[in-house]
């Protein structure tokens, strides 16, 4: 018997669930209290699968929420054009020598500035969080007890594709499955960039981050953490187009090599949405994509409400699949030297649970005529 698929809409949860009951810890437990109210509030489809559309729709939300989400995020996304497309060349082209110092000066001070430590208890429980929410709609669906296979294999790598001009689903999931979800301590792994890119770089306040490399991740995961990455990266950025979802991901089998080298399960994702918050440009002889991948910086031109760096208010949903652990038998769970054949295994299993998973959620969510292949 096929197991029923779940969502969970956390733009209809109440605020004060996402932060822990007194003595509960940081995040939700198997059969706590706080865990059982998310069980109880979760949809489940009466027949299996839902019905074609069936998550398709749209949040509520009120005026001042969309126009507080729209306000920030143009300042996250607008802020790095402005500066460095706009007051840069006005800069170099009218600026005097004190004026190209103190817009340099400037620079690294966005670029490098302490972040405040925020309390991300409060955070998750914020009336701005749950407007971001409602602004995306924001979903999570699973297939049968993902949540309990995903708690038995202890800390795991979330692979979570596309990119797209930013991964909101991704960034979403970071404040979601710490608040109702998954996993004990959730942290995002972005790209090294986005930790000194002005403005951009505010995403991180959203919750626990570490870099992308394996060093920093592994390093999460033994401290008992779950770790979420985009593993497409920013060539999967170069790859977006209209008609299908391309995924670049048929050989970059580095994460299939860290599961094997750390021992550590990789829990399959598709953030369906993704590459529809933003349309994009880039030149067909792929130099920006060249460039963007020797600088480790996207360069492309994209737009989104209004033909500004502002996301479109589509519905984004974290279609998450089954663990892929590392293959039984193998001592200690971890193997320090694997071979090309185990890598091709493991990733092989790797883009079967991603596929699998988009095929089992797309209809429902509105995306069925839309096929996912990877490049």
């Amino acid at each position: 018997m096929a197991d029923n698929h779940t969502c969970l809409e956390l733009f209809a949860l109440p605020p004060d669930l996402a932060a822990p009951l007194p003595g509960e810890g940081d995040s939700p437990r198997p059969g706590c209290a706080r865990d059982k109210t998310v069980e109880s509030l979760t949809i489940k489809a009466s027949n299996g699968a839902f019905p074609d559309g069936a998550l398709a729709h749209k949040a509520r939300i009120s005026f001042v929420e969309e126009a507080v989400v729209i306000l920030a995020l143009l300042v996250i996304m607008g802020g790095p054009i402005a500066w460095f497309v706009v007051v840069l060349p006005a800069t170099l082209l009218l600026g005097s020598w004190t004026q190209l110092a103190l817009f340099a000066a400037t620079t690294v001070f966005l670029s490098a500035h302490p972040l405040p430590k925020l309390d991300y208890f409060k955070l998750r429980k914020s009336w701005f969080v749950f407007a971001l929410y409602k602004y995306f709609s924001f979903r999570m669906v699973t297939k049968g007890n993902v949540r309990e296979r995903a708690q038995r294999v202890g800390p795991w790598m979330g692979a979570g594709v596309p990119h797209g001009v930013l991964p909101f689903a991704n960034i979403l999931s970071m404040l979601g499955v710490n608040s109702f979800s998954f996993c004990g301590n959730f942290v995002g792994a972005p790209a090294s960039v986005v930790f000194q890119t002005p403005f951009l770089r505010y995403l991180t306040l959203l919750g626990p981050t570490c870099d992308v490399g394996a060093k920093g991740m592994v390093r999460e995961l033994d401290k008992g953490h779950c770790v979420g990455l985009v593993p497409d990266g920013i060539a999967g950025i170069f790859r977006c187009n209209e008609e299908d979802e391309t995924i670049y991901l048929k050989n970059r089998k580095g994460l299939a090599k860290l599961a094997l080298k750390s021992g550590y399960a990789v829990v399959p994702a598709y953030m369906l949405g993704n590459t529809a918050a933003f349309s994009a440009w880039f030149d067909p002889f792929g130099i920006m994509e060249k460039v963007s991948r020797k600088l480790q910086a996207s360069l492309f031109v994209y737009w989104g409400r209004f033909y500004l760096p502002i996301p479109h208010r589509t519905p984004i949903t974290m279609l998450v699949g089954d663990p892929v652990e590392v293959p039984a038998g193998i001592k200690g769970g971890k193997v320090e030297n694997p071979s090309q054949a185990q890598i091709d295994e493991m990733h092989g299993r790797i883009l079967a649970g991603i596929k699998d998973t988009f095929d089992a959620h797309k209809g429902a969510c509105g995306w069925g005529h839309k096929v996912m292949k990877f490049v």
